[in-house]
This record gives C-alpha cells, sequence and structure tokens, in this order.
C-alpha cells in the first residue's frame, strides 16, 4: 500500500468518524444537552480559570480519596503569616516549596480547556471525575478524582477535579501515532468533562517532597568522632522506666591518614550490667564499610513524617520533674519512646533518655549531633512501612575546631659575625640545625622588628580566623537547635538501621591484604610454603591503641 492510499483511507475514516460522533449525538442527547454542549464547547481554547494570577497563589490544596477505607486524604501547602511557605497538613511544618509551589502555580494560570468531552454528570465515574467528599461517598465507590485547589491572597480559590488520562485521537479514524495523552477534568461546581494538558507529578502529595530533605544539613566529610550508646529503655511493672545497657563505643577519625581508629569499646553485661573492655583481637578489625554508610545516611537523612513537641518540652529535650510526673505527658512521651532521667537533674531539670539509644556526631565545624531513637510509630503499617521517631538537638563543641600553630616571636637575631667577618669556630659535637642557625645572617635592630611585625600580623590573622570559626559555630547550634525544637522527626527502619549501630555492627574479621590464596599452592602470604624456599616472615599485626593513653 502506498503512502498517497493510506493517507486516504485515514481521511476517510476521520469523515466518518466525525459524522457518526455527530449523528450519535443527535440520536443519543436531549435538545438540552446538545444546547449544553454547544455552549460548553464555547470555552475550548480559552484559560480554565480567568483572572487566576500564579504570583498571587499562598495556598494549594489536594485532596484524594480512599476507596477502601472511604477517607478523603488532603495535603497542602501556605505561606503563613511571616511569608513562609509551611505544610498545614503536617502541623504547619517548614516547607521548601517556593520553586515547586511556583510550578504548580503557574501549571494552573496557564491551564486551557482543550476538548469538552461531555457535559452530563452521568459521565463523572467513567471519566474518574467524582468530587472527593465523605458526605457524598460511600465505601467502593469507583471514579473518584483528586481535588486541586489553589488560593490566592485575597482569598479566592480556583478549584479543578482532575480525573482519568485520555488519549487524544483515540476515536476511530484518528492515527494512533498521533495521539497524545491528556487528563479529563471538571469544575466541581459544573458537570462538563473536557480535557486538559496537566503535569500531575507537579502536584505531589508525598510530604517528603516538599521539605528540606537534608534534615541534618551535615557534610559527612566534616565528621571527626562518633559516638554509639546503645541501650533500651522500657517499664517495669510498677510503670517506672527500667534501662538496659548494652554496649558503648567511640571512633576517631585519624588526621594524618583520614582512616576511622577505635577510640573505645565497652560491653555491658546483661545480667548484671557491669560494663568491661572490648579489645580488638588480632584477627578483627573496626568495620569502616559499615561506618561509610553511617556518614552517608546522616549525610542523606531523609525524613517521613513529624510531629510537635509538647510544650513542656524544653528544645534541648530537658524538663521538670513535675512535668514528667503529670500522668498524661508521661504516658504521651512513653508512647514516643522518651523518659526523664532523674540521675542528670540539674536546676531543676532532668535529660530525657529515648527508648533505643543514641548517637553523637562531632564535626570539625564545632558542631556536635545528638540523635537519639524513639519507638516505632503506632500507626505505621507493613515492614517496608516502618517509621521510628528521631529526637534531634545540636551542641557547641569548641576543642573539635583545631586552635591555630601560633609562631613564636623571636628574642633576638643571629649571633654578629666576628671581627674577621664570620662566626665563631662551632663546637664539633653540635648538631647540624645549630651550625646552620649560626650560619644565618645577623638581622639589624630594623629587620628584627620588621619580622616580629609580620608574625604578629600573621598570628593576628590566625586568631581571627578562629575566632570566627567558634562564632559561626555558636550561631549554627542556635539556628539548628531553633530548626529542631518543635519537633519530633519520624524516620524509616531501613534509615534506623543504618545509623543504630551495635559493637557487632562495627568488628568484622581482619582481611588479609592478598585475598585468601590460591587453592592447591602452599604458603605465599597466606599459601603453603613452596617446598626448599624458606617461610615468608610472618607479620605482626598492629596493636590497638589503649584509649587511656591517647
Amino acid at each position: 500500500m502506498n503512502n498517497v492510499i493510506q493517507t486516504c483511507i485515514f481521511v476517510a475514516l476521520a469523515i466518518i468518524s466525525v459524522v457518526a460522533a455527530v449523528l450519535t449525538n443527535d440520536v443519543g442527547e436531549t435538545d438540552t444537552q446538545q444546547n449544553r454542549r454547544s455552549i460548553a464547547k464555547q470555552d475550548e481554547g480559552n484559560p480554565v480559570f480567568e483572572g487566576f494570577t500564579a504570583e498571587r497563589a499562598v495556598e494549594l490544596k489536594i485532596t484524594t480519596y480512599d476507596d477502601l477505607t472511604a477517607r478523603i486524604k488532603s495535603f497542602s501547602v501556605k505561606r503563613d503569616g511571616t511569608g513562609q511557605w509551611v505544610i498545614p497538613s503536617h502541623n504547619n511544618y517548614p516547607a521548601d516549596a517556593e520553586e515547586q509551589m511556583g510550578s504548580a502555580a503557574a501549571a494552573f494560570s496557564t491551564l486551557e480547556v482543550k476538548e469538552v468531552i461531555d457535559v452530563d454528570s452521568g459521565a463523572h465515574e467513567d471519566y474518574h471525575v467524582i468530587e472527593p467528599n465523605t458526605d457524598t461517598l460511600d465505601v467502593g465507590t469507583d471514579g473518584v478524582g483528586t481535588l486541586i485547589t489553589v488560593t490566592d491572597e485575597e482569598g479566592k480559590s480556583y478549584s479543578l477535579i482532575v480525573g482519568a488520562k485520555v488519549m487524544k485521537g483515540t476515536d476511530a479514524g484518528f492515527d494512533p501515532r498521533m495521539q497524545q495523552a491528556y487528563y479529563a477534568a471538571r469544575r466541581p461546581d459544573s458537570d462538563t468533562v473536557f480535557t486538559v494538558d496537566l503535569k500531575m507529578a507537579i502536584f505531589e502529595t508525598e510530604f517528603s517532597k516538599w521539605i528540606d530533605t537534608n534534615l541534618l544539613g551535615l557534610n559527612g566529610l566534616d565528621v571527626r568522632q562518633l559516638a554509639i550508646q546503645d541501650y533500651f529503655i522500657s517499664l517495669n511493672p510498677e510503670g517506672s522506666p527500667i534501662m538496659l545497657r548494652r554496649s558503648n563505643s567511640s571512633m576517631i577519625l585519624d588526621d594524618v591518614d583520614l582512616a576511622w581508629k577505635l577510640d573505645n569499646m565497652v560491653q555491658y553485661d546483661q545480667n548484671t550490667q557491669e560494663p568491661f573492655t572490648i579489645e580488638l583481637t588480632e584477627n578483627e578489625e573496626l568495620d569502616l564499610d559499615r561506618i561509610n554508610i553511617l556518614q552517608s545516611a546522616l549525610e542523606n537523612l531523609t525524613i517521613k513524617g513529624v510531629l510537635r513537641k509538647p510544650a513542656v518540652l524544653r528544645p534541648d529535650l530537658k524538663i521538670t520533674p513535675a512535668a514528667i510526673a503529670d500522668v498524661k505527658t508521661s504516658e504521651t512521651l512513653t508512647q514516643l519512646g522518651l523518659f526523664g532521667d532523674p540521675n542528670t537533674t540539674v536546676d531543676n531539670l532532668m535529660d530525657l533518655k529515648s527508648a533505643n539509644g543514641e548517637i553523637h556526631i562531632s564535626m570539625q565545624t564545632g558542631i556536635k549531633y545528638i540523635l537519639r531513637f524513639g519507638e516505632v510509630d503506632s500507626t505505621s503499617g507493613a515492614q517496608d512501612s516502618i517509621h521510628r521517631y528521631l529526637f534531634v538537638t545540636t551542641a557547641f563543641q569548641p576543642n573539635m575546631i583545631p586552635t591555630p600553630a601560633y609562631t613564636p616571636l623571636p628574642e633576638a637575631g643571629p649571633a654578629e659575625p666576628n671581627s674577621e667577618g664570620s662566626c665563631q669556630a662551632e663546637d664539633p659535637t653540635t648538631d647540624s640545625e645549630s651550625t646552620k642557625e649560626a650560619e644565618q645572617p645577623a638581622l639589624t635592630p630594623e629587620q628584627l622588628a620588621e619580622l616580629k611585625e609580620t608574625i604578629m600580623r600573621e598570628n593576628a590573622r590566625l586568631k581571627e580566623e578562629y575566632d570566627s570559626q567558634l562564632i559561626a559555630a555558636q550561631n549554627s547550634v542556635r539556628i539548628l537547635n531553633s530548626r529542631f525544637a518543635d519537633w519530633f522527626y519520624l524516620i524509616d527502619e531501613t534509615t534506623f538501621n543504618k545509623i543504630h549501630l551495635t559493637n557487632n555492627d562495627l568488628i568484622k574479621a581482619r582481611s588479609s591484604e592478598l585475598g585468601d590464596g590460591l587453592p592447591g599452592l602452599p604458603n605465599l602470604p597466606g599459601l603453603p610454603g613452596v617446598p626448599g624456599l624458606p617461610e615468608n616472615p610472618k607479620t605482626t599485626p598492629e596493636s590497638t591503641p589503649d584509649p587511656a593513653n591517647q
């Protein structure tokens, strides 16, 4: 079949399709319906929302319907009185929504009615544009769409129910190769269903898509110390918290070779709770892969939800004994996995311990993050959707910022040469450095003064830089604690398992540099000795540094 014949067939089919559609409308529709369709089709090519301007948008609300539970789910983003974007559906948690909200509003402002496809409410189920409204819906209702509402700064709302995908050109006679996907849609106050060209990916309802995903805001390469406290807290029959300590461990990043070294490792007897030190054997080493995974997980820590802290809790997670004694407060904290520690009471304030331990992350920037792991959220679902409470605070740790290496001021210049123009004879026992120093030409008082001035300027510069780092760290701690102050966070179980490590997670069998050797051969380092050749010398494993001597 040549191209001319093929084209003629397509044209003929298209004409037949149009005629059939007209005849169908004439036969199947009443005069009123035909009149409504005629009026509705006048909107084709016009904006869906006349007068809406993207720049004036201050709120976006997306409503969906769960047909299995007959529950409405709403997600919203709005600009609060301070101009900040927040998420009302998640306790007004701060949103990182400037760009995304702009895209959503722009999509609404440029939306056009592409093609009117029906004017009767009986078609709403077919096109999935039934309004999500629990007052009018029953369990198992099909054909419910997504209601999107954008509100401007004057309080005027613009709503659209978006339904099923519609392929333009699906009627007989249209070349399938020319099809384009649109969405069926309608305004809530109208039965008319029309198509729109809309990118629904813009209208995300997943909480994590609208927030700053880097919760901690840290750079994994800046981590210098890790301290893991593995313990578990539960209530005894009397309702009092009981702590079961399991292990403590700390690691330090060596500044010379940038390798992690074990600083200290303690295990607790599970019957007596007596601590004992763990020393790595010659066949064991620190599992650097697990530490790298931990660092990466901290750097990319993503939260799955938030819960506002009770007002009785201070930003630093301290609480008064009177508040913890309140039954309602105590029950709330217990559900979250927080317990008052009376042994830490100072100035009528006690620390809160978490149900599943904590980790301290010390940065070279002078910031220490304290992450406490709470209970599993009772509303979590299956294993792959378990969410656990996380509590975050920070502290200023000035000793992590290296102090400057100041240059001492010279007291006097090198020795003056003798009358013959050369230095006095040196003692043959004097080392080479002393000889070199003696051979240096003498500095005049003016040169000495200039040298001192140069050194003082450099020392002053180093001190100013150091002081700036201290101030920056203090400011960062203040900002971070303000950011974390009002919230409990929810993380998934996969993330929890990456950052909640035990001693067993941190130790592995020492690996051989040359691998396990080749079978059937006697020794090379690790291979059976070759007859007639001397044995390879045994290597002595590195001794584990004693934390007490560091």
